[in-house]
């Protein structure tokens, strides 16, 4: 018994710094997007005589971005369970 509870608070464990790993991975994924958007927004900006300036649309989700949330989403899950 006591090597079951062992395992599930390890296994805890290992989701809250793999969801922890996830968003920093993300936080720094995202300031590198927010430093190209600029550059790419600069480039726009210094065309002479800028005729169309197409709409910035936010991309469709990766497959990376899709599998990061959704192991997110599921140890979120797990602590509400545990909670």
């Amino acid at each position: 018994m006591i090597r079951d509870i062992v395992r599930a608070v390890l296994a805890v464990i290992v989701m809250a710094v793999a969801a922890g790993l996830l968003i920093e991975v993300r936080y720094s994924l995202a300031a590198i997007d927010l430093a190209h958007r600029q550059v790419a927004n600069q480039t726009l900006t210094f065309q002479a005589n800028p005729v169309f300036v197409p709409s910035q649309q936010a991309p469709e989700p990766g497959r990376l971005r899709r599998f990061g949330r959704a192991t997110l989403d599921l140890a979120d899950a797990a602590l509400g369970v545990v909670r």
